[in-house]
């Protein structure tokens, strides 16, 4: 087998890689806001109003969404499609990356696997990969990272020279700027700072590791900066670190157990191709050289680790773990057709087609249902259930049309997407009901402060989320804000109307004035059970 021939295979695999990419994502760009990507929008738009964020509205992850969704914004405009759009091209420009650190480790064949590999699971639903969540942006400086510090130097060894360990240090700083897990990608650099091979032999480890340091610093140290700056330290500090240090101790190890057992058996139908590839691509000797394969294994461990952390296992947390998955299985690949080309060209090819439509093809059928959808709003609620994502601009459109700009709009739950869509700044810094619901020690004390600022805010609308998901009540939860808000209801507010499940259960119809009454008093005995939003306006006053 030629040289010539494994080339057109490559070749072969990145025009599918291309094609699956736009295939896959193109039939969602317009879908509607789920609540994370409602929550960093809502915050984006109103960083434009002078907000700051966690000291105006309350957010567990660190800032650099807000920033990414304020670049799409201005690049494409305020729309779900923008953010989409932005995102498609961050995943883009992250498989390039991912080509170019795969290439250096294993050839061009082995990227262009794992780049085919990325571009068919990136926007896999079963990953939440459709959303742009703070995973999904992660994972291009995370990527730039491991590839800064693996480029060979100029004596040509495995190792960068100073300033790639600089720009590894702040690419690191920045993925953890997305998202605080990525801290285990950052570790597995200095990892590598310690024991990649170099000319010198141990001596340039110090500057490696200073080198790492300064650029970690040079982004990190501004970030931290201009939230002191604003006197919003100590809202920056408690909702990025010290809140999520409680979220992430709640699960025990067998409830982690159970949320991976499930989220494996989810993926299994998309990304199964992938796993067995991956495999081959680390245990397979003729697959690379074995530091090589050292390197991969570790950078899949430390994503996995990543992921791992809270034992949550949600769909869009192995996002993490998906260019390490990526870049093994394109080795995998790499080495299948390497294996099958002993036996002559066309047989190589004959593998590379197979096994790359598998991997294709895999998603493409699990997921049929979602991309067949007629509709933007089928495909949410295909995606979602009966999660209130469409409804929410419905529900938005009609308090930007009966309020004035400057009122602010209490949600009861967590759908900030309809505070995004109407351009209404929240009653409350606590866009998501979380924090206040999640039975943590201070949530009564996160609960009056919530009420405190809704008092003061007066909200011409108040819309009551009663879906399970975006209240997350358990027999741990305060009640107390809820009892409040019942009084303020009863004492300075008529219901305007609610939207409730249909009899198929398979979307929401809106009930109006005394229909939305008759609802309630028909279901009255259910309504604990029932998903339902309901929508309140607040009276004038005598």
């Amino acid at each position: 087998m030629t040289e010539h021939t494994l080339a057109r295979i490559a070749l072969a695999w990145l025009v599918l890689a291309a094609c699956a990419f736009v295939a896959l994502r193109a039939p969602l760009v317009s879908l509607p806001l789920q609540r994370d990507e409602g929550e960093y929008a809502y915050i984006a738009w109103r960083m434009e109003q002078g907000d700051v964020p966690y000291r105006d509205a309350f957010n567990q992850k660190p800032p650099a969404t807000f920033v990414a969704y304020r670049l799409a914004f201005a690049l494409f405009g305020r729309s779900p499609e923008a953010i989409r759009i932005f995102l498609h091209l961050w995943s883009a420009v992250t498989a390039l990356a991912l080509y170019g650190l795969v290439r250096g480790l294993a050839g061009a064949l082995a990227a262009a696997g794992a780049v085919l590999v990325f571009c068919a699971l990136g926007a896999d639903p079963r990953l939440g990969g459709v959303a742009a969540n703070t995973e999904a942006f992660l994972l291009l400086p995370c990527v730039l990272a491991l590839w800064l510090c693996l480029r060979r130097g100029e004596l040509g060894t495995r190792s960068s020279g100073a300033g790639g360990w600089a720009g590894a240090g702040a690419a690191s700083a920045v993925a953890v700027a997305f998202k605080q897990v990525a801290l285990t990608n950052a570790a597995f650099v200095a990892v590598l700072a310690c024991l990649l091979p170099d000319a010198y032999g141990r001596r340039r480890i110090p500057l490696r590791i200073a080198a790492l340091a300064a650029g970690a610093l040079a982004v990190a140290v501004p970030v931290v900066g201009a939230f002191a700056a604003v006197g919003a330290f100590d809202e920056f500090a408690d909702a990025v670190w010290w809140h999520n240090l409680e979220y992430v101790g709640r699960r025990s190890w067998a409830e982690g157990f159970d949320n991976l057992r499930y989220a494996l058996g989810e993926q299994a139908p998309s990304l199964s191709p992938a796993w067995v590839l991956a495999a081959g691509g680390l245990l397979w000797p003729i697959a690379a050289g074995g530091r090589e394969r050292a390197i991969l294994a570790g950078w899949l461990a430390a994503s996995l680790l990543g992921l791992a952390v809270g034992l949550q296992f949600r769909p869009h947390y192995f996002l993490q773990a998906l260019p390490a998955l990526a870049a093994a299985a394109g080795v995998g690949l790499a080495a299948a057709v390497r294996g099958a080309g002993a036996a002559g060209g066309r047989a190589a090819a004959w593998v590379g087609a197979v096994l790359a439509v598998a991997v294709v093809g895999a998603p493409m059928v699990a997921n049929r249902a979602v991309l067949a959808a007629e509709t933007p709003e089928a495909a949410a609620r295909e995606l979602w259930g009966l999660n209130p994502f469409p409804e929410a601009v419905a529900i938005a459109r009609h308090i930007a049309r009966t309020s004035a700009p400057g009122e602010a709009v209490f949600v009861v739950g967590s759908e900030p997407e309809i505070l995004f869509y109407a351009e209404r700044p929240s009653a409350t810094r606590y866009i998501f009901f979380y924090p206040l619901t999640g039975g943590y020690p201070e949530a009564l004390e996160r609960q009056r402060e919530a009420l405190a600022e809704v008092t003061r805010a007066r909200p011409r609308y108040v819309v009551w989320v009663h879906i399970s998901t975006s209240l997350l009540i358990s027999e741990r939860t305060d009640r107390w804000i809820f009892e409040e808000t019942d009084r303020m209801l009863a004492r300075d507010y008529a219901m305007e109307f609610v939207a409730h499940a249909d009899e198929r259960g398979e979307g929401y119809v809106f009930s109006h004035g005394h229909a939305a009454l008759r609802w309630l008093d028909a279901e009255r005995g259910r309504l604990a059970e029932l998903p339902w939003v309901a929508v309140y306006r607040r009276e004038a006053a005598p």
